[in-house]
Parts: C-alpha cells; sequence; structure tokens
C-alpha cells in the first residue's frame, strides 16, 4: 500500500469491543475483535507514525470510536418486528422452511432482517465487470460531496489495492479508515446519501462470462465460502436492477428505469472543475448531467422515500418479489422434473388409443364366436346324437361329448387374441415385467411358477365348466337311464306276477301295468333330459359372455391404467406458502 496512504488507515471501521473473543456474523459479515488485539495493534501504529498522524490532525490512537452493527434477527435476542410486517414477516419465514432449496437463504434473511426495522439497512453492490477499478470510480462520484474538497476517503479509495476478489464494503461513518487485512475491508464515509438511505455499498468485481442467476453476489474469501447478500447490484452491464455502465455517450434519453449510460470521466471532469471554483458551477452542471450520474444518486434516494410511515421500504419490495418469483419458479421446474420423471416410458397417448380400439374390436369378436362355434357345436351330430333315447347305450359318451364342445368351441380364438394383445401391451410398457426365477418350496422337485401376465378369465371359466356341469350331466343322465330302466323291469315284474297270481287277468291286463311304468320313465327321461341339456347350453352360453365382460374390462383397465403410474406431484405446501406471502406483500403496500 502507498506510504501516504498510510495515516488514513490506522483507524478503519471503528470496531465494538466485546470481551467475548472475535465474532463473525454468518450473514453480513460484521466482526469484533477483543479489546487487547485493539489496543494492542492500535498502540504500535501509533508508534510508527505518530508524526504522520498529528500532521493530519487525527484522533490519538488510543481513542477508540465505537460502532454499531446491524445483525440478523437470530443473533439479537428480542427484537421486535413491527406489527403490521409480522404477517409477511412470518409468510417469508413459512417460504424459507417449505421452499429451501428454490430460493437463496441469505436473500431471504436479508429480506428478513430489512423486515424486522423501522429503518432497514439497504446494501447495494456495486460490482465491476473482470476488475473493481469502474466500480471504485464510479462509487466515489456518487458518494462526493462537490462543494467540498477532496476527502481522505476518496484517497484511500482510489489507491486501493488489495486483492480484487475480496470486496471493500462502504458505509456511513464519521472516520475514514481501512484494514486492508480484515475478512471484508470497510471503509467509513461519511455521505449523506449513505445516511439518508441507510445504505452500504459493496464493492467488488464479476467475470464477464459469469451467468446470471438472480441477483449477483460477490465473493467474500475466508476459512469457509460465503457470499454477502444485497438488496440491489449496480454492475457494467445489465443484470438484476439497474447497470451502470461506462460508456461516453451524448444521448441523455437512452437511461431507462433498469439502465443508465454513465460517462466516468466526464463526471470525474465536472467534479474537479467544482471543485476548483464554484464559478465553474455552469460547466460542472452540463458535464454533470450529461454524465448520467445523477439518475444513478436519484435511483439511490428511492430507498429512503416513503409515502408514509405505514409503508414498506420501497428497497425491500423488488428483493421479496424476487425471491418470492424465484421460490415459484422452483417449485415449477421441481414439480416438471418429478413430472417428467414419472412419464419416462409411460405410454403415449396415441399408442393407448390404438390399444383401445383393440380392445373394442376383440370384444366385438369375441361374442360372435361365442355365438357361432358355440352354436356349431350344438348343432353337431354328436351333441344331437345324445338324444333322450339314445342314452340307454351312449349315457357313457355324456361327459366326452360335452367336455369336447367346451374344449374346441368355447372361446378358443378370443383367448389366442388375449394372449397376443397381452404381448403388445407388455411391449408398450403396461404390464410389469414376468419374474424369471420361480420361488422354491421345501422340496427341491417343486416350484411354484408365477401365474401368467395375462388375463385368464376364459381358461379359468373353462376349466369351472368341464369340472363342474360335465359331471353333472353325465352324473344326470346315468340317474334317468337307472331310473328308466329299473322303473321298467320293476312295472313289467309286477304285471308278470299279476297275470300269475290272478288266473281271471287276461295277459292284456296284466300288461298294463307294465306299459303305463315304461311310458312313466320314459316320458320322465325325455323331460328331464332336454331340460338339462337347453340349460346347459344355456349356462355356457352366459358363462361365456361373462368371460368376455369381465375380461374386456380387465383389458381396458390395464390400457388405461396399466404400466408406470403418474401421481400428483405439485409441491402444494411450498405453492401455499408463496401465495400467501404475495397477499401479506399486497396487503402491506396497499
Amino acid at each position: 500500500m502507498p506510504p501516504r496512504l498510510r495515516s488514513a488507515f490506522p483507524r478503519s471501521l471503528s470496531r465494538p469491543l466485546d470481551s467475548a473473543g472475535v465474532f463473525y456474523c454468518p450473514s453480513c459479515s460484521t466482526w469484533r475483535r477483543e479489546l487487547t488485539s485493539r489496543a494492542g495493534a492500535s498502540t504500535g501504529i501509533g508508534k510508527i507514525g505518530s508524526a504522520r498522524r498529528s500532521d493530519r490532525l487525527l484522533e490519538p490512537p488510543t481513542t477508540i470510536t465505537t460502532r454499531h452493527f446491524t445483525t440478523s434477527s437470530v443473533i439479537t435476542a428480542g427484537k421486535a418486528i413491527p406489527p403490521r410486517f409480522k404477517e409477511l414477516h412470518d409468510a417469508l419465514s413459512r417460504v424459507q422452511d417449505a421452499a429451501i432449496q428454490e430460493v437463496s437463504i441469505s436473500r431471504l434473511q436479508l429480506a428478513l432482517r430489512g423486515l424486522e426495522s423501522e429503518a432497514p439497512l439497504i446494501r447495494v453492490a456495486v460490482l465491476g465487470l473482470d476488475n473493481a477499478d469502474s466500480a471504485r470510480k464510479l462509487v466515489r462520484l456518487l458518494l462526493a460531496d462537490p462543494l467540498s474538497q477532496r476527502e481522505s476517503w476518496e484517497d484511500v479509495l482510489d489507491g486501493y489495492d488489495a486483492d480484487p476478489s475480496r470486496g471493500l464494503l462502504i458505509r456511513y461513518g464519521d472516520v475514514s479508515e481501512s484494514i486492508p487485512n480484515d475478512l471484508l475491508p470497510t471503509l467509513a464515509v461519511r455521505s449523506p446519501v449513505l445516511k439518508k438511505g441507510n445504505i452500504e455499498l459493496l464493492i467488488g468485481n464479476i467475470g464477464s462470462e459469469a451467468a446470471s442467476t438472480g441477483t449477483p453476489s460477490p465473493p467474500i474469501p475466508s476459512s469457509y465460502p460465503m457470499s454477502l447478500s444485497q438488496h440491489h447490484t449496480l454492475v457494467g452491464k445489465i443484470w438484476s436492477v439497474r447497470g451502470a455502465i461506462e460508456l461516453s455517450v451524448a444521448n441523455e434519453t437512452r437511461d431507462s428505469d433498469r439502465l443508465s449510460f454513465v460517462d466516468i470521466d466526464r463526471a470525474s471532469i465536472a467534479l474537479d472543475k467544482i471543485r476548483e471554483s464554484v464559478q465553474n458551477a455552469t460547466e460542472y452542471e452540463r458535464g454533470w448531467n450529461a454524465s448520467g450520474v445523477q439518475p444513478v444518486i436519484d435511483w439511490l434516494a428511492t430507498f429512503s422515500q416513503a409515502a408514509s410511515g405505514e409503508d414498506l421500504n420501497p428497497a425491500l419490495v423488488p428483493l421479496i418479489e424476487s425471491l418470492l418469483n424465484a421460490a415459484d419458479e422452483g417449485v415449477s421446474a421441481r414439480d416438471a422434473q418429478a413430472l417428467q420423471e414419472q412419464t419416462v416410458g409411460a405410454v403415449p397417448e396415441k399408442v393407448q388409443s390404438e390399444l383401445e380400439r383393440g380392445v373394442v374390436s376383440w370384444a366385438e369378436q369375441g361374442h360372435s364366436e361365442l355365438r357361432s362355434a358355440l352354436e356349431a357345436g350344438f348343432a353337431s351330430p354328436r351333441w344331437r346324437g345324445l338324444a333322450w333315447w339314445k342314452l340307454f347305450w351312449r349315457v357313457d359318451d355324456v361327459g366326452m361329448i360335452t367336455s369336447d364342445i367346451l374344449e374346441k368351441q368355447f372361446l378358443r380364438r378370443a383367448e389366442r387374441e388375449v394372449i397376443y394383445n397381452s404381448g403388445k401391451y407388455q411391449q408398450a410398457g403396461l404390464l410389469e415385467e414376468p419374474t424369471t426365477s420361480p420361488e422354491t418350496t421345501t422340496d427341491s422337485t417343486l416350484t411354484k411358477t408365477t401365474p401368467p401376465p395375462w388375463p385368464t378369465l376364459i381358461p379359468d371359466i373353462r376349466a369351472k365348466l368341464l369340472h363342474t356341469t360335465v359331471p353333472s350331466l353325465q352324473a344326470l343322465a346315468q340317474s334317468l337311464v337307472f331310473f328308466s330302466v329299473s322303473t321298467t323291469t320293476l312295472t313289467s315284474a309286477l304285471s308278470v306276477l299279476t297275470y300269475l297270481s290272478v288266473p281271471s287277468a287276461s295277459a292284456y291286463e296284466s300288461a298294463t301295468l307294465g306299459a303305463l311304468g315304461l311310458i312313466y320313465s320314459l316320458r320322465r327321461q325325455q323331460k328331464k333330459w332336454d331340460s338339462a341339456r337347453e340349460f346347459w347350453e344355456d349356462e355356457v352360453r352366459e358363462e361365456g359372455r361373462t368371460s368376455l365382460l369381465e375380461t374386456e374390462a380387465l383389458l381396458r383397465q390395464i390400457v388405461r391404467e396399466g404400466g408406470k403410474s403418474i401421481s400428483d406431484v405439485s409441491d402444494h405446501r411450498a405453492r401455499e406458502a408463496v401465495v400467501r406471502a404475495r397477499k401479506a406483500l399486497e396487503a402491506v403496500r396497499s
């Protein structure tokens, strides 16, 4: 550091005395040092440069100036929140809890601290591209008093040659001093702009290739990575809230509410002119207004403006709005990503519609097959050959013929189509992958196979008919034949006995009993067998229709609900917190 500036540095940034030791605030990087180290350092500097300090009329090195720093609400215990801001403060706290990954915690803490005070401290970052030279020059122009001579803090600011990546914090104070070896070098400047708006200026630099991610935060080197958040940013290009570009332009109309064209050289010349003599006021006014610095000063002055005592500080409004917008966009992006992850592998709507049309076509063909195939089976010679009067010599063929009809005529094609359609569903991702390794039981020779991945209602109903109705029909045929034979035999025997025991009875009269038994048994066999056949045919048709309807419903369910299930992944808690915070902000602003 140049020797001529050392006398301006000994007492940079008045620091509070605290016997608790060194303390670093995690949000605003303020610091405190022990009394012994402060006194020792001040005494050492006083011994080395006492002559220079006396020339510059500075106070003795043992005199300590105490400054009070604004700290976070977490550190300041029992800090009261203004009642009109409490709802907004609570809403922002809920946003922090619900959308902690979507918002900048440091910026949100900055907004919360602003709501905890009637006159919040506003921090504005002045950033240069790749270096901080232009930023320091602009800050000097913003804070310099044109009606006074060049002050010591201007020399300190121009001659500051520390690591530019560390940044420099400028705040209001009575003594111009700086400690370049501090965590964050700080310079106290007695400027009405800083005092009236309760403003701090943070000078730093950013890379020209840096990506724009909200309000840029200059890095603050320390033993742990951190960044100092701010309410607004002045940067050498259009970035967050306002850009002050060092560019010589003559067109003053190019200023806008977010962009100012600043000619730093012209403003510096105008400032030097007015300091040389007040007679250069006209030349100063012309050069100063043309330089574009005044709109930036006016913009800083808006931070201290308030329509009434109940209004929110204007500097907090865009900060809170940007935080809520970032939270809303972050939640939307997170929901969209979660929904995209859910829809990966899902069946496209076009394919789903095509598969559903295939289900309708299968159902129509299945009903047609059921009607035609069963009609053909029931009209076959083998089934017609089971007439009631043929049961006496074909009673044993009932089970074989009925089983053959069910095996060959009961929805064989529909069953194959179900398997084929299930293969298409498997290919489309609507069905789960079948397991290839069967579960073994205690007996190593036996395995428990998994059911097939397609609906098995048709073969299940066929198997039920084979195992329930066919044996019943077979048993009925046998019982009818047995009843007819036994009844006819008994009545015939009774006729013979009557003929032998009653001499007056003729053979014709005696045979009447046998004829009655034969007629009754045959009529009963005909009636019951024909009814049983019709009932069995109707039951097979009805079971076929039932199997088709249930299979169709199951296939539709697979097409509509199969595959990856898509559930509601929206973060309602975070969205409700953001909406509540927006309403609270509007209530405070209105």
